[in-house]
């Protein structure tokens, strides 16, 4: 994945103009590695979401993060890691994403029909599993995030490798272990 490097500057530095002249640059390459999807989905909503931009700059981060969630979501909707990430991406702000789901019962929203379709597509997946019962509050989630910080170690270094939607995730995680163990 030479991509990885030069993308991992752009995240560090919330460089979200030269990210997405990369992805224009290189849309010719076909990437095939949802990975990359991911985190220029991640690092442009997380832009919209705490940088101060202008008027013109927000309408291209918008349009950007819109126009790469259509067109990844064609390529990897059947992808488990994809569906787990961006699922737990469109909890955070789903409108950027075109959605409104925000009334609706969480076994109706996309975000959660996504979590639980990677759920589906790799029933043995704890981490998958625990985004589903995070997702619904319920207190397995909690057991499921100490099994996987205190046991999963593979998980969890898979988790650093993901850049900052593993970050992400990864706090989340402790926070739900955190809960679980103040509560028992």
């Amino acid at each position: 994945m030479i991509w990885k490097s030069e993308f991992e500057k752009y995240e560090c530095n919330k460089d979200w103009k030269s990210a997405i002249d990369f992805m224009q640059e290189n849309s010719n390459a076909g990437f095939t590695d949802a990975e990359i999807y991911i985190r220029i989905i991640y690092l442009l909503h997380i832009v919209l979401l705490e940088e101060d931009l202008q008027i013109g700059e927000l309408e291209i981060v918008e349009t950007s993060l819109k126009a790469y969630y259509n067109k990844s979501y064609q390529i990897f909707g059947e992808d488990s890691e994809y569906l787990f990430f961006i699922g737990k991406i469109l909890f955070i702000a789903e409108w950027y994403f075109g959605l409104n789901d925000d009334l609706k019962p969480m076994e109706e929203r996309k975000a959660f029909k996504m979590q639980k379709k990677a759920v589906d597509k790799d029933p043995g997946n704890n981490l998958f599993e625990w985004a589903v019962h995070f997702s619904l509050g319920h207190e397995k989630a909690g057991r499921l995030a100490k099994q996987i910080i205190d046991h999963d170690n593979i998980k969890v270094e898979w988790l650093k490798s993901k850049g900052y939607p593993g970050e992400y995730i990864s706090q989340a995680l402790l926070q739900s272990k955190d809960i679980f163990e103040k509560m028992s």
